[in-house]
């Protein structure tokens, strides 16, 4: 019985004996599937006229589900091959097949009952080629052998006689004799998988050994008895451990253990020893008069009879490549800017301190740390001055720091700290001295900087006990601490994971929405101040959500922007308004608002030149409104793009005029053909002196400049008419109408038609029409 259950298989090479079933397992399935496919129609032929229902179906269900799985290997054959997914598919197919017995067994003619019983004789027999993994066999052959069973008894039940008990006696034989059979392949295979492996390694060593075994190459052999003795003394030990050779049967470890400092390296290779294990390359630190010496030992544990007999191995002095080693691998885990440990060694690092969290359960900390306006110091004072001030602020973080706290750059300004046995308190205790280091002021180049940083504080296994999920956190904290102004921490709390998944959901379902066109424009009617007459309308997109309802512009539109589907969204958009303005009177414009990521697209300018084409709407008949943001990173391209726009014909409008910084400056640079005025200026006009003037000033500008304004957020006919004295050329506002959908803006259209201008009912405060 011992030979039937298997050797044991080291957990180090589990994973390798599955993978080399399942490779077995992938090489046998096409005899399997298409021992199944061939088998179906010529046996269920015989049935077509007995079972005209019967036989058909279980044809279609077994073509199916074999062809299916075939398939499913072919897409996914990882998941196929799982344990779960293999039994399955086993368990259905053999209730296919018992179903057969079960039911054309018992009433079946004398050639029937052969034709069936030696179908699903040889059936069972080819689930042994299922058998590297024997969990199939059990499945397929045990669920046809059970249907066979009770199609015996079934049959005995009509037709009493001795000759079903010796069927039933003969088939448990059969049965004991497949499960043994494939139990006992499962097990050479193994046995094979295992004996593979071992040559594999006895062949390693033996080339290891005999690749330079000369004494003057500096490599040696060494071999311990069973105790851990040298059998033979070993001459180029002499030098690096020093005094007289090693004489036979001296303890190796213990040789090495007098002049090895204590090591992970020292320490793992006692710990192989004393487990008879094998190693390789294994680089051991000795001490000589002071002086370091690297050797590097490979071993291979020895067995007689199975029997540990020793260690044979083979050793040399790998100093001065050892140190050429760490050099290099120095620069490939540390940053070459700031000398912090990079992405890989804080990937490394990370798992590490997961480890030590699950087993010794020390707990840790994640700060993930962001310099504050970064870009604005590179693009203010030039790269080598940012280059200065990272490299001064990861030198005040540091002086934050104690032993066991590790500091990592892991790209630009994003720095992550990992600190060790961490409360609550001592993270905080430690983001605010970090806070309090890194502000004082910098002097660069004649320049006083006042770096900041915004910190994020995730704790495990509070925050989570994996790496995505603990990096998550932390950033989720220092997301929140940028949105707060920065400058500050937050430690991470549920909630935040609860918005961030909000958030993926919403963009989520935008990017369907996107894919599937659900969105809508609403119009809002534009009118000359002066004449009263509608001269246009100004496109709005609107996204109605399936559960949450209409979701504000201003939230869809930034979340599209972030991730990076406002170039397909606007160009829809911009697509539908020319289709609806072409459907208008001429000289009937529409104006549409333009994102800076479809200003900067390659092909914003061929798109926008194919929709004017393919709906006929004139180039004159469209205004493309822009905000100042799109001049923050400003460069020649940016002007070309409003040039090209110009050259086009169709009118670039700059919007929310008022509310930036440098306002009056863009027009300076480029020749905007109308400045919309924004409507917090609009409405504190009648109460608020300075809106008041500025309104009037921007007015006068614009008359100066020949440019047409537009104020936004007119309300009452109060507002009107103060503006209209003060020369503004177009109003739009709920005065004269909210944004409306296709089918309103045509109907308005039609009623100006008719009416020819607005006029404006003081005691209702409405907007009516009348005739000019």
């Amino acid at each position: 019985m011992h030979q039937f259950r298997g050797p044991p298989v080291p957990p180090r090479l589990q994973r390798t004996v599955r993978l080399q079933r399942r490779t077995m397992l992938l090489r046998l399935l096409p005899f399997h599937l298409g021992a199944n496919l061939v088998s179906a129609p010529l046996t269920l032929a015989f049935f077509w006229t007995t079972h005209p229902v019967y036989a058909p179906a279980l044809l279609n269900v077994i073509v199916t589900l074999v062809l299916g799985y075939g398939i499913f290997i072919g897409w996914r054959p990882s998941k196929a091959l799982s344990r779960r997914a293999f039994i399955t598919f086993n368990l259905a197919l053999g209730l296919c097949w018992a179903s057969l017995p079960v039911t054309v067994f018992p009433h079946g003619s004398r050639h029937e009952q052969t034709l069936v019983a030696g179908v699903i004789v040889a059936l069972i027999a080819t689930s042994l080629s299922v058998s590297p993994v024997m969990s199939g066999t059990i499945s397929l052959a045990g669920v046809i052998i059970a249907g066979c069973v009770i199609a015996l008894i079934r049959a005995w039940h009509f037709s009493p006689g001795p000759l079903y008990p010796v069927l039933l006696t003969e088939l448990a034989i059969y049965a004991g004799f497949i499960f043994g059979l494939g139990q006992a392949v499962s097990v050479l295979l193994t046995r094979y998988v295992l004996a593979s492996l071992d040559l594999a390694e006895q062949r390693d060593i033996v080339r290891l050994m005999l690749r330079r075994s000369d004494q003057s190459v500096g490599e040696w052999v060494w071999e311990t008895d069973a105790e851990g003795h040298l059998i033979s003394s070993v001459a180029a030990l002499t030098g690096i451990i020093g005094g007289d050779v090693p004489p036979d049967g001296c303890l190796f470890l213990q040789e090495l253990g007098g002049t090895a400092p204590a090591s992970p390296q020292w320490l793992h290779l006692a710990h192989c020893m004393k487990s008879k294990l094998f190693f390789r390359d294994l680089a051991i630190p000795v001490i000589r008069n002071g002086h370091e010496h690297v050797l590097s030992l490979t071993g291979h544990p020895l067995f007689e009879n199975g029997d540990f007999a020793g260690y044979r191995g083979v050793g040399a002095d790998v100093t001065a490549g050892y140190r050429e080693d760490q050099r290099a691998s120095f620069r490939a885990a540390h940053d070459g800017l700031t000398g912090l440990p990079n992405r890989y060694a804080y990937d490394d690092a990370l798992r590490t301190a997961l480890v030590e969290l699950s087993r010794e359960h020390a707990p840790f900390a994640l700060l993930a740390v962001d310099l504050d306006d970064f870009k604005g110091v590179n693009d203010s004072l030039g790269h080598a001055a940012g280059d200065r001030t990272l490299v001064e602020v990861t030198r005040r973080l540091q002086r934050c720091l104690n032993d066991k706290d590790t500091l990592f750059r892991t790209g630009g300004d994003e720095l992550i700290l990992i600190h060790h046995h961490a409360t609550v308190d001592s993270a905080v205790v430690l983001a605010e001295t970090m806070l309090r280091f890194v502000s004082e002021p910098l002097k660069i180049e004649e320049t006083v900087v006042r770096p900041s940083i915004s910190i994020g504080i995730a704790l495990a296994p509070l925050a989570g006990s994996g790496e995505s999920a603990l990096q998550e956190a932390a950033d989720l904290a220092l997301y929140e601490a940028k949105r707060l102004g920065g400058n500050t921490f937050r430690v991470f709390e549920p909630s935040y994971r609860a918005l961030a998944d909000s958030r993926r959901d919403l963009i989520r379902d935008l990017r369907e929405a996107v894919h599937d066109r659900r969105f809508e424009l609403h119009y809002q009617p534009v009118i000359n101040a002066q004449t009263r007459h509608l001269v246009g309308f100004e496109a709005l997109a609107r996204w109605s959500h399936p559960v949450l309802g209409p979701v504000p512009p201003d939230r869809f539109i930034r979340l599209a922007e972030e991730a990076g589907l406002m170039g397909e969204l606007g160009s829809w958009l911009l697509q539908q308004a020319c289709m609806t303005a072409i459907r208008w009177p001429d000289p009937l414009w529409v104006s549409v608002n333009i994102s800076v990521e479809q200003l900067y697209h390659q092909n914003f300018i061929s798109t926008l030149r194919n929709n004017l084409r393919l709906s006929g709407l004139p180039p004159e008949r469209l205004q493309l409104e822009v905000t100042e943001t799109i001049f923050m990173e400003a460069d020649a391209a940016t002007y070309g793009v409003l040039q090209s726009l110009q050259s086009l014909g169709v009118s670039v409008v700059l919007d929310d005029f008022g509310k930036g910084y440098s306002s009056l400056g863009y027009l300076r640079f480029f020749p905007f053909s109308k400045i919309k005025l924004d409507a917090s200026f609009v409405r504190d006009m009648l109460s608020d002196s300075r809106s008041a003037a500025i309104v009037s000033a921007v007015i006068a500008l614009a008359v100066d400049l020949g440019v047409a304004v537009t104020a936004e957020g007119v309300e009452t006919p109060e507002y009107f008419e103060r503006l209209r004295d003060k020369g503004c050329t177009e109003v739009q506002g709920y005065l004269f109408g909210r944004p409306m959908s296709q089918e309103k803006a045509s109907h308005l259209v039609e009623k100006f038609q008719q009416t020819g201008s607005f006029a404006i009912d003081r005691r209702n405060s409405a907007l009516s029409a009348n005739t000019a």
